[in-house]
């Protein structure tokens, strides 16, 4: 083999191959070979998916169709009535003397009888054979045709047998004039045991014949399910209901001799007899159906047994018998009898009583503290038609700590409702109106009555709904009006947005600063549980009045993906609460959990002993109690209700100097005695309108109470008395007294006499458990300290 060497001249490229004859290509050339070896390639590899997705112009010549392929069961028969085939014969696609053979599948045959197997038929529909064969030759058949495509009716098709159940098919003529169409009818069948599921003929044909080989399917082979039933017309009713009843063989012959079947009502119904039945398909006549009733069995048969698959309609009517045995719901009949069926049991009505009822088939799972809830589908059914009457109404209320979405929106929603409505039957047209000072009842006005045969519903979709921050557990609505409906339904169940936890809870000392707790941790419940819209991005950690922040903590995210910002502590107002705020920056795509690292107290001496809860607020988190209609959801805004709570320490240390005394005291004098040592006072007791006034100082002495716990506030004129774990406090020129942050009023106010203040000694000894007596002939009061 001689090398190659290529020599290049600007264009032209000479190459020498074996044998030493020179080619010269210009580089065009070259490029044009190269593409057209690119496409030679992509042809090849196309190929294959062109041969199975579009055939070849040869591969079209012929195509099949079923015409008809009925059922037949698997039993041994015999001229058993197959299905018809056509054979479509492109134009010019075969040559004279073409065939292609017709093989059954196992277990059928074309018979026994020689001359009644196989043969040309007069018609497409021809069934004396047991393989009839029409050949209708089209144009090709026409005398002026004749001479150019071989045409002679006697011998154009010829059919011949080969094996039991195997024929072949030769055409004598070509059809370059016109298309041609041949037509296999496969009747008189010989059948023997054959499998489950289609049966279908193969059809062979020589690759040089111009046709095609294939399958086609003449029959279907049942063994089960031989006869179909179902029930159309079905009513709702109190007493009397009627139905028709579809009866359809799937094979020939299935409903006949000893077959039938049996429907059975259950217990409180009975059957009327059955109307005339109505034959759809089919070779019986209406006569041919027997029908017997036997109280609440009714059983079904045919006379003759038919020759083709037969389907009828059969009007049926029954009624309640015993209404103490009558179960309400649908009315289900138990199918039964010899015949095999494709059901076991049947629904034929639907019983019940005048009235309806509301259901929710799926409770959500919703927010507290959020609107745009969406709760449970609300479904109201009538239990029959026509049980709902025109301009009647069914109520549903929310609990309190609930509201419409409208309602929560706008003081005046009117009809607006936040949902859709769905109905069935014609149960709709209700008008929509919300009752009650806060709206909370939905009320539903019905104008359409229901004109059909079956209960109406009403369905009441993506209804939304906001809560009150705290709310949790089941959301469950009220259900009234004048329809007569009643009861509870569950809509939602209501969790909490945000979870507040502590990591420890210390014991503090009342009086000291800069006591440290443990982590206190905001947990979301859901992905957006904190709120960044309208406005509302606040998170505020309340603590109880007279505990503050010492200093400001960390605030960090420690899982998901929320921001905040603008961390700071503060105290509220005049109530001496502590506060710890920050603001959401960014929603949560997934739920998040915010840490207060380490935070430090302040615990003023007021505190009293017991846990230091601190509760969750903020727009950001209890939403609902600052946004929405101000008439509707006042209450919430009011008590602003906290989102989440939690104890994160508690004052355990009692106020030190609480002893046990006894003193007395003399009305008009400034002497008095505790435990017998006397003592002077610089305001004398006093007497007025039945109540005795000892000054503050020295009545809390004698009450036990320590002097440095004796403590008053000039800015909102507030004494405080601490003793052990109680405090109680009196605001002068009022009649308010507070213990442990109750509050009892007093029959008379607590005042000041030569600049001192000057308490009822008796609703101040009651609110520190001590006994007070009065010695009227002496003018003393004893005060003796219980502690």
């Amino acid at each position: 083999m001689s090398d190659k060497i290529r020599q290049k001249d600007k264009n032209n490229i000479s190459v020498y191959i074996q044998g030493g004859e020179k080619k010269v290509m210009t580089k065009f050339n070259k490029k044009m070979i190269n593409v057209l070896a690119t496409a030679t390639l992509v042809a090849g590899v196309a190929a294959p998916i062109a041969a199975l997705t579009a055939p070849t112009a040869i591969h079209a010549s012929s195509s099949y169709q079923s015409l008809s392929t009925p059922s037949i069961n698997s039993d041994q028969q015999n001229n058993a009535v197959l299905g018809r085939a056509k054979v479509s014969i492109s134009q010019a696609s075969i040559a004279s003397g073409a065939s292609f053979t017709i093989t059954l599948p196992k277990g059928f045959d074309f018979g026994k009888s020689d001359n009644l197997q196989v043969g040309r038929a007069t018609s497409a529909t021809d069934a004396t054979y047991g393989l009839g064969v029409y050949l209708d030759a089209q144009d090709n058949a026409l005398e002026k045709n004749a001479a150019s495509t071989g045409y002679n009716e006697a011998t154009a098709l010829k059919v011949e047998k080969l094996t039991p159940n195997s024929a072949k098919v030769t055409l004598n003529f070509d059809n370059s004039k016109d298309t041609a169409d041949v037509y296999l009818n496969f009747a008189n069948i010989n059948v023997s045991g054959p499998s489950n599921g289609p049966v279908k003929a193969a059809i062979d044909a020589s690759s040089l014949s111009g046709l095609t080989s294939g399958e086609v399917t003449i029959a279907n082979v049942v063994s089960s399910g031989q006869v179909s039933l179902s029930a159309a017309d079905t009513v709702s009713n109190t007493d009397n209901f009627t139905a028709t009843l579809k009866v359809k063989e799937q094979t020939a012959g299935a409903l006949a001799n000893n077959n039938n079947i049996k429907l059975k009502l259950p217990s409180g119904f009975k059957w009327n007899a059955p109307g005339s039945a109505s034959i759809l398909f089919g070779d019986i006549t209406s006569g041919d159906v027997v029908s017997k009733v036997d109280g609440d069995t009714l059983t079904l048969s045919l006379k003759t047994k038919s020759n083709k698959e037969t389907t009828f309609n059969l009007p049926l009517s029954f009624y309640v018998d015993d209404e103490t045995n009558a179960k309400e719901g649908d009315v289900t009949a138990n199918i039964s009898g010899n015949t095999t069926t494709d059901v076991s049991s049947l629904v034929v009505g639907s019983y019940g009583q005048i009235g309806g009822g509301v259901s929710v088939a799926t409770p959500t799972t919703i927010l507290a503290g959020h609107d745009e809830q969406k709760i449970g589908d609300i479904v109201i059914k009538e239990s029959v038609a026509g049980s709902f009457v025109n301009n009647r109404t069914v109520t549903l209320r929310l609990p309190e700590g609930a509201r419409w979405q409208s309602t929560f929106e706008s003081n005046t929603p009117g009809s607006n409702f936040a949902g859709s409505f769905e109905n069935t039957n014609g149960l709709g047209g209700a008008d929509v109106s919300y009752t009650d000072s806060d709206k909370r009842t939905l009320r539903l006005t019905f104008k359409n009555v229901n004109s059909s045969k079956d209960p109406g519903t009403l369905k009441l979709k993506n209804v939304e709904v906001a809560t009150q921050p705290g709310f949790s557990g089941d959301l469950n609505v009220e259900v009234a009006g004048s329809q007569g409906l009643s009861g509870n339904v569950k809509v939602a169940t209501v969790k909490q947005a945000v979870t507040l936890a502590a990591a420890s809870k210390p014991t503090l000392t009342i009086g000291l600063g800069d006591q440290q707790v443990g982590d206190i941790t905001i947990t979301e419940a859901a992905k957006e549980a904190f709120v960044k819209k309208d406005g509302s991005r606040e998170v505020v950690l309340e603590l109880p009045t007279g505990v503050r922040f010492a200093s400001t903590p960390e605030v960090k995210v420690t899982a998901g993906d929320v921001k905040v910002k603008s961390v700071s502590t503060d105290t509220y107002g005049e109530s001496n609460k502590g506060r710890l705020s920050f603001y959401i920056d960014s929603e949560s795509a997934t739920p998040s959990t915010i840490t207060i690292t380490a935070p430090k107290l302040t615990v003023d001496r007021t505190v009293a002993q017991g846990d230091i809860v601190a509760k969750l607020k903020g727009s950001a988190v209890s939403y609902t109690a600052y946004k929405g209609a101000t008439e509707n959801t006042q209450n919430w805004k009011d008590n602003n209700t906290a989102a989440a709570e939690v104890a994160i320490a508690t004052v355990g240390t009692p106020a030190p100097g609480a002893t046990s005394t006894k003193a007395v005291f003399t009305l008009g004098s400034t002497s008095y005695t505790v435990d017998g040592q006397t003592k002077t006072a610089e305001v004398a007791p006093y007497a007025e309108n039945g109540r005795t006034y000892l000054p503050v100082r020295y009545a809390a002495e004698a009450l036990g109470v320590s002097a440095q716990n004796i403590l008053f506030d000039k800015a909102t004129s507030t004494v405080t008395l601490i003793k052990g774990s109680t405090v109680a406090q009196i605001k002068l020129n009022t009649n308010l007294l507070t213990v442990n942050g109750s509050v009892i009023r007093m029959d008379v106010k607590a005042v000041t006499n030569k600049n001192r203040t000057v308490l009822p000694i008796s609703w101040v000894g009651r609110a520190l458990d001590a006994s007070i007596s009065y010695d009227a002939t002496a003018k003393t009061v004893t005060v003796e300290n219980n502690k």
